[in-house]
């Protein structure tokens, strides 16, 4: 793992002040990209430059080995950046919030690994930025690094021969796929300083040599200036956002309330690494707290692939598919961190005994597992004698002949039962007495004697929101019955930029102009039940005029109905002889074309059509121009 030292400052200040509390909390999987892939994000160190040249740095000269050059720069760049800060003289050691996660994403950023954008309505209302949309189209390749983020729920202190370690717990349920959309959240780094001009050296060790003769301390920067830029316009400074609240896919919707929830709408996802993250917060006063990151853990060494690339092999993360039946998988992960006084040379270690091997671990673990199946197989032996042993003594009861006669004294007089029931129909007096009792009581509840009062139980009558009824009961033990449909929804009618997919509002202030409906066309997410749009326009349509119904948050209804209502006059241009207005749906598919109303069709120049949908399956509608 490879951890920062604002973590180390952060443990010990919790472990000097009884007030502060640190406890690991949150992880994300990361799907870090290839080195030299050629294509896509792909990592590129030679993006970073070296330091302490006056100005004319050079590039920097990869290794040629993907585990040096990531151990290096990660090194050289990330963690120098971070002893700057923690050293510089407006650095405020008061604040909670570390600049550990900024200074991983802006590394990332710089070596080419991840590439972001600001988010869109549909995302959140908060400023925030998103990565990329994956894409497969050829020269805009990206594939997201942020994959999937959760909740660490379990850790452990764990004491083994004098040392202390504490255990932490990753768990990804085989419910959830990836995180569709990861929001990023932007804030200042905790100092004043704009940048810092690094020596040929990493801050503390000039003339030393690194314990690793592969790995040197010489110091990189940003630019041919050779310096480290932050809190300027374009400088990377962003986190992950965990609060769900600011997920508008999530505040949205009535079935989903946290970002778990919201995971298990994704996919099949790969990753290879893991960001673990802490939290640290005053005991007093808990709304004085922080989520920083701890560190970054790679699950493998580096290959060399097939040319002059490397890359992270992935663990691949299934989502069960309830329409195949295929099941998924899930990931249990165990991290064991120690700390150590020491923060000049950190190795490995090896806790079990002097002479053991990663195999023995697993050895043990398996030793372990077995004793616990040898007392489960225990307890279920003692279960299984104790059944044996009742059964042979309700067997012995069974086989005494005192039962024998009662059973068989028992049988003698269901006998003489059915005998006497038969005499009872065996003459027409028996049936004429049975139909007169019968006819008595019937008389007795028509006129009243007999209560036909019926109790109703309203509470295993149910309906849901969605349905737009509610059933309810009345003071005096009715059913009720209320229609919860006011109407048209109404749907918030957007412009819609087809080139980039942004939207924009459009009303009788902010009218869409028809002269650009080659770039531009109309917007409305739709809702469940009948919807009205109102259209407000202006300038001359010249081409032909697209209106998109977003139908990716519901499933249509036959009969459903769309109202599309121009509240101003179109007009066409004198080129405009032949135009149409396409009703598109299909969101997911890119878009489909479901229906074409010709201007000829049209009754007014302020026409009021109805989309009605006849097939919800197939996506089939018709259409009634009202004017």
């Amino acid at each position: 793992m490879y951890a920062f030292a604002s973590a180390a400052k952060d443990l010990t200040k919790a472990y000097y002040n009884p007030d502060l509390n640190f406890e690991y909390s949150k992880f994300a999987l990361l799907n870090l990209p290839p080195i030299d892939a050629g294509s896509g994000n792909t990592i590129n160190f030679s993006n970073l430059f070296d330091a302490g040249t006056g100005g004319t740095a050079t590039g920097y000269s990869e290794n040629g080995n993907g585990n040096i050059d990531f151990a290096q720069t990660f090194q050289n760049y990330a963690l120098n950046l971070e002893s700057f800060i923690l050293t510089d003289d407006d650095y405020d050691s008061d604040l909670l919030k570390s600049d550990s996660e900024k200074i991983f994403f802006k590394w990332l950023d710089k070596i080419g690994a991840i590439s972001t954008r600001e988010a869109n309505s549909f995302e959140t209302s908060a400023a925030r930025r998103t990565e990329l949309d994956n894409n497969t189209d050829g020269g805009s390749e990206y594939d997201r690094v942020i994959k999937y983020i959760g909740d660490i729920d379990v850790s452990n202190d764990k004491n083994y021969k004098g040392t202390s370690y504490n255990e932490i717990f990753v768990n990804v349920p085989s419910s959830v796929g990836y995180t569709p959309c990861v929001l990023l959240e932007s804030s200042l780094y905790n100092t004043n300083a704009t940048s810092y001009d690094p020596d040929t050296s990493i801050v503390g060790r000039n003339g030393q040599t690194h314990p690793d003769p592969n790995i040197d301390l010489e110091a990189l920067s940003d630019n041919a200036s050779g310096l480290l830029t932050i809190n300027n316009i374009g400088d990377v400074d962003y986190g992950i956002d965990w609060n769900s609240f600011n997920y508008n896919r999530i505040t949205e919707s009535t079935d989903l309330s946290n970002i778990f929830d919201y995971s298990k709408s994704g996919g099949d996802f790969k990753f290879n690494a893991i960001l673990v993250y802490y939290d640290v917060h005053s005991k007093s006063s808990p709304g004085n707290s922080a989520t920083n990151l701890y560190g970054i853990l790679i699950l493998d060494n580096w290959k060399a692939d097939s040319g002059s690339g490397f890359y992270i092999p992935q663990q691949t993360k299934y989502k069960p598919n309830e329409v195949t039946g295929l099941n998924g998988n899930s990931f249990a992960l165990k991290l064991n961190v120690k700390f150590n006084s020491s923060l000049d040379n950190v190795g490995v270690e090896n806790n079990i005994n002097d002479f053991s091997t990663f195999s023995m671990d697993l050895f043990f673990d398996a030793t372990s597992s077995l004793e616990e199946a040898g007392e489960l197989l225990k307890t279920a032996n003692e279960k299984y004698n104790k059944i044996a042993e009742r059964l042979d003594s309700m067997e012995s009861i069974i086989m005494t002949s005192s039962q024998l006669t009662d059973i068989i004294v028992k049988v003698d007089e269901l006998e003489t039962s059915v005998e006497n029931a038969t005499l009872n129909f065996a003459d027409s007096s028996s049936l004429i007495d049975l139909i007169a009792s019968t006819n008595k009581r019937i008389n007795q509840i028509i006129s009243g004697e007999i209560p036909t009062e019926l109790v109703l139980n309203s509470g295993n009558i149910t309906s849901t929101v969605d349905s737009g009824i509610q059933v309810f009961e009345t003071t005096d033990n009715k059913i009720g019955l209320k229609s919860l449909v006011g109407g048209y929804n109404l749907g918030d009618t957007r412009k819609y930029d087809i080139a980039s997919g942004s939207l924009f509002e459009i009303s009788s202030a902010l009218p869409i102009d028809l002269a650009n409906v080659n770039s531009e066309g109309v917007f409305l997410r739709v809702k469940p039940f009948d919807n009205k749009v109102r259209i407000n326009s202006s300038g001359e349509l010249s081409n032909n005029l697209n209106i998109y119904l977003d139908d990716s948050g519901f499933g249509w209804s036959k009969g459903q109905v769309v109202n599309l209502s121009f509240a101003n006059d179109i007009i066409w241009t004198d080129t405009a002889t032949n135009t149409n207005i396409n009703i598109q749906t299909g969101k997911h598919d890119n878009w489909t074309i479901s229906k074409t109303i010709n201007n000829s069709m049209l009754l007014s120049t302020k026409p009021y059509i109805e989309v009605i949908c006849t097939d919800p399956v197939n996506k089939i509608f018709e259409i009634d121009i009202i004017r």
